[in-house]
C-alpha cells in the first residue's frame, strides 16, 4: 500500500495541472500552409528535391495536440499510447506507413523533463525523416487544413516558421469545383478563412512568417524558392528548381491522380484558368464574395492574376 501511495504522491502534480505542451528543447519545423489547392503540393515536392529537408504526407498532427491537452494528465505510457495509436489505423495517418510500436518503446523510456506533445510530435516527424530520408536534417510539414491551427502549433512549437502560399482565390474555388461537389460559396468562405488567419499570424509574428505567391512560383520559380531557402536558413540548391527529375517518394501524391501533376515540370497554364473555366453567373458571384479581398491583395477584376 505504500509504495501505491508513493507512485500517486510521484504523479500528483502532472494529475493536478496537466503536462507542459513543450520543454526546454527549442524544435523548428516549419509549416506550409494555406487554402488549399493553392500549389502547396508543388511547393513541397520543390522544397523535398532540397537534401537537407523533409517533409512527410500530410498529417493528423493537429489532433494529436488536440488529444494530448484532452488527456495530459493521464500516466505517461497511457498517454503515450492514445496518441501514438492513430498511427496505425487513422486515414489521416496511413501514407506514413509509420508503425506506433518501436515509437512507443522509446518515448515512454524519455526523462520526466522531456516529457511533452512537441518531443513526441517532435519524434514521429524524425522517425519518417529516419526511414525515407536520412540525410536531412530539417522537417517541416505541408498540410493546408493546420491553417486554421497556427496558434495552437505555436504553442507547441514556439519557434515553428510558417510559409503561406497564397494563390488568386478564384482559381482557387475553380480547382475545389473540379474536385468536389459543395458550393461555389463554401469554396469562396474557406479560401478567405484561409487567407485572413495566416495573415493574421504573420502580422503578429512577421519574423515567422513568410508570404510567397504561387503565381509568382510557377512563372519564375528561382527567386520564390530562393526566398523560401533563406526565410528557412537553408543555402539555395538547383535540385529544387528540377524536382520532377528526381526519383521523389512523397507518399500521399502517388495515391491521388489529382496531383500527378506535380511530376511535370512547372507550367503556368492554371494561372487565371477561372476566366474560361466558370459560367458568367460564377464570375459575378465569385466578384461579389471576394472582390474586396482580391483588391486588397493586388488582384484586380478580371486582370491577371499575378504580384502586385
Amino acid at each position: 500500500m505504500t509504495s501505491r501511495v508513493a507512485r500517486l504522491a510521484r504523479h500528483l502534480p502532472v494529475l493536478l495541472r496537466g503536462r507542459p505542451l513543450h520543454g526546454p528543447e527549442r524544435y523548428r519545423p516549419f509549416f506550409i500552409v494555406g487554402s488549399g489547392r493553392c500549389g502547396s503540393t508543388l511547393l513541397r515536392a520543390m522544397l523535398e528535391a532540397h537534401p537537407d529537408v523533409h517533409i512527410p504526407p500530410e498529417s493528423g498532427l493537429a489532433a494529436m495536440v488536440r488529444d494530448y491537452r484532452r488527456y495530459s494528465r493521464l500516466p505517461w505510457k497511457v498517454l503515450l499510447r492514445i496518441l501514438l495509436a492513430p498511427l496505425g489505423y487513422e486515414r489521416a495517418w496511413e501514407p506514413w506507413e509509420l508503425a506506433p510500436g518501436p515509437l512507443l518503446r522509446d518515448l515512454q523510456e524519455l526523462p520526466r523533463e522531456m516529457r511533452n506533445v512537441a518531443t513526441v510530435l517532435n519524434a514521429v516527424y524524425r522517425a519518417h525523416l529516419r526511414n525515407h530520408k536520412p540525410g536531412a536534417g530539417r522537417w517541416g510539414d505541408k498540410t493546408p487544413p493546420h491553417t486554421p491551427q497556427l496558434p495552437a502549433l505555436q504553442a507547441v512549437f514556439p519557434d515553428l516558421q510558417v510559409v503561406h502560399l497564397l494563390r488568386d482565390g478564384r482559381d482557387v474555388v475553380q480547382s475545389f469545383l473540379q474536385v468536389s461537389k459543395a458550393s461555389l460559396p463554401y469554396f469562396a468562405g474557406a479560401w478567405l478563412r484561409a487567407v485572413r488567419t495566416a495573415q493574421a499570424f504573420g502580422a503578429r509574428h512577421p519574423a515567422q512568417y513568410l508570404e510567397i505567391r504561387y503565381e509568382d512560383l510557377v512563372r519564375d520559380p528561382r527567386p520564390s524558392l530562393e526566398r523560401v531557402a533563406s526565410f528557412l536558413g537553408l543555402g539555395f540548391d538547383e535540385r529544387m528548381l528540377h524536382h520532377h527529375e528526381l526519383d521523389l517518394k512523397l507518399g500521399d501524391v502517388e495515391r491521388h491522380p489529382r496531383l500527378q501533376g506535380v511530376w511535370q515540370p512547372v507550367y503556368q497554364t492554371s494561372i487565371g484558368r477561372w476566366r474560361t473555366a466558370l459560367d458568367p453567373q460564377q464570375i459575378l458571384e465569385l466578384d461579389q464574395l471576394l472582390q474586396p479581398t482580391l483588391a486588397a491583395l493586388g488582384y484586380g477584376p478580371g486582370e491577371p492574376a499575378g504580384s502586385r
